[in-house]
């Protein structure tokens, strides 16, 4: 691997890198070209994982899974990640591992919740306390903090966790700690009031309207729908239940708004949450295309939207880490290649 050939999609121009001490350097001139008929990104990117379990059990993650999740990741050219919490801080050993051996990641820590608000097993917090309770689960995690912001009660439907005033005082107290804040929404009305919270990421957000859509671009926030987690969980909660009927009727407004939220500057990106087999947030970016983007659409929500909303380059600079990901044909066109990639390339070292 003398000479690194690096043509992106939809772009003509194609340029050459060599690799030195696990860095891209400038093209060497001379030696054997590696590459020259594949297509090259930066890395795909899961906005919405749980690395301390490989299914939704709730209980004390496990250190040992979570890095052979986070090493599975890599393998399929998933080099960033964002771990959206758990009943724990496992995702956090994973700063313990060696990069070569783990995708870049954010995360949350112990995800909060209210009495009765989620799955048992979540840390549950009096709303009155939340600035206090960010503050603490903001120094154990890595730049975010996790909130449920609604849940089903018996009897009564989706139910919200907090209010208003609570929701912009736990989103100010973890603003000044240096962390964003993300929080789960399924039921109508949370998005909206979270999203004039103050709220960095809307997760699920099934009930986001077009007015609060513009108001998170205008700030360029964040939104993960997870449409494959929505469906999974019809179809667990039975299609002609009422909690499928309404998670159906959030589906839908989610492909209505698709478009115009990235229009309107919200930063859209894919997250598998529990839907997929391990890693594959490849099948979610191909689901939210189905709502009428574009190829072009689906590689930015899988790399380039969150690759920029986590602060990182866009890839193949000088003297960053050689990471690259290959596929045999042009994802622009042929957008079903990006769930087989040909080569990776992590750190300068290809993998399998």
């Amino acid at each position: 691997m003398d000479r690194i050939v690096i043509r992106r999609p939809g772009v003509e121009e194609v340029t050459t890198l060599g690799i030195a001490d696990t860095q891209w350097v400038s093209d060497p001139q001379t030696g054997d070209d590696f590459a020259t008929d594949w297509w090259a990104i930066p890395g795909l990117v899961d906005a919405h994982c749980h690395l301390a379990k490989d299914v939704l059990e709730p209980g004390p993650g496990d250190p040992g899974g979570a890095r052979a999740r986070a090493f599975a990741y890599l393998e399929r050219g998933v080099f960033c990640v964002v771990d959206k919490g758990w009943t724990d801080t496992t995702v956090m050993t994973l700063t313990d591992v060696d990069p070569t051996a783990r995708p870049d990641f954010e995360a949350a820590g112990e995800v909060l919740t209210v009495p009765g608000g989620y799955f048992p097993g979540f840390r549950e917090i009096d709303p009155a306390d939340i600035a206090d309770e960010v503050r603490e689960v903001a120094g154990d995690a890595a730049g975010w903090v996790k909130l449920i912001g609604d849940w089903p009660r018996k009897g009564r439907g989706a139910v919200p966790n907090f209010d208003l005033d609570q929701l912009r005082t736990g989103v100010e107290a973890a603003h000044g700690a240096g962390a964003r804040v993300a929080i789960h929404t399924m039921a109508p009305d949370v998005p909206s009031m979270a999203v004039e919270a103050g709220v960095d990421s809307i997760e699920h957000g099934l009930f986001l309207t077009e007015e609060a859509i513009g108001v998170l671009g205008r700030r360029g926030g964040a939104w993960v729908p997870t449409l494959l987690q929505v469906e999974k969980t019809i179809v667990q909660l039975g299609a002609d239940s009422s909690g499928g009927r309404l998670l159906s009727e959030g589906r839908d407004n989610i492909e209505s708004l698709l478009a115009d939220a990235i229009a309107a500057g919200v930063v859209v990106m894919a997250g598998t949450d529990f839907a997929t087999d391990l890693a594959d947030v490849v099948s979610e970016g191909l689901r939210l295309g189905q709502a009428g983007l574009s190829p072009g659409d689906i590689i930015t929500m899988l790399c380039d939207a969150p690759r920029s909303y986590m602060r990182l380059t866009a890839g193949f600079e000088l003297g960053e880490p050689a990471d690259a990901v290959f596929f045999e044909a042009d994802p622009i066109i042929t957008p079903g290649v990006l769930t087989h990639p040909v080569a990776v390339l992590r750190h300068g070292r290809l993998l399998g």
